[in-house]
């Protein structure tokens, strides 16, 4: 099965860097031995989107983690500022439809227990705590987005979770239209035109050479 299209984008911006290798869908949920496990709640695996590392990377920026969220209507920062700088609170399931908790799409910044197994599978992938955690988006959207963007990037309490455990984590948030800008300038910047390697690298190539990409990003 095919990865998510803006997965596939993200993974193909790493892997045309020197020295970066992906690995998709790394699955992680909390551990049994747990004192806060809850089998109703922990049973199901979450995953990592993406796990990006570098061993050539200087220290502190060798390992990177996305989550993508492709939603057509983009991602409002001020919502998920507050989303996430809150508290993990369940929601007992009843027969009754419940609208998913909305901190449940970053489980791994919020919940205690699943950060942990967040840290756990990380170290065991690439030997690293501390990381760039990348939020692939399809674009932003709310008011003041570029300044929440920057307080989200920023959050001390975000940071301090991870502190607690011994992590750093450094937080960025990433467009469709800047990993595409990155690749079409990464294209300007050949000295000879070479095929790309991946399904969207060729993809993107053809496009660009065609005139279309480089009238919609200028």
């Amino acid at each position: 099965m095919k990865e998510d299209i803006l997965e596939q984008i993200v993974a193909d911006w790493f892997v045309a860097q020197d020295g970066w290798f992906v690995k998709h869908n790394v699955k992680f949920r909390p551990s049994k031995d747990d004192a806060q496990y809850n089998s109703k709640q922990d049973s199901v695996h979450s995953d990592i989107d993406i796990l990006a590392f570098s061993p050539t990377g200087r220290s502190g920026n060798e390992v990177a983690v996305v989550t993508c969220k492709s939603w057509q209507s983009g991602f409002d920062a001020k919502k998920w500022l507050a989303v996430l700088e809150g508290e993990a609170q369940y929601n007992e399931r009843t027969q009754d439809f419940q609208k998913r908790e909305g901190w449940k799409y970053f489980r791994e910044l919020v919940s205690t227990k699943w950060l942990c197994a967040f840290l756990k599978t990380i170290q065991q992938q690439t030997g690293k705590i501390s990381f760039t955690y990348y939020i692939a988006v399809t674009k932003l959207s709310g008011r003041d987005a570029q300044m929440y963007r920057k307080k989200l990037e920023n959050s001390a309490i975000l940071k301090e979770r991870f502190l607690k455990h011994g992590a750093e984590i450094n937080i960025k948030i990433i467009t469709i239209d800047e990993l595409v800008k990155d690749i079409l300038n990464r294209f300007d910047g050949k000295e000879t035109t070479v095929v790309e390697s991946t399904d969207i690298g060729r993809t993107l190539q053809l496009l660009n050479a065609a005139g279309i990409l480089q009238a919609k990003t200028d």
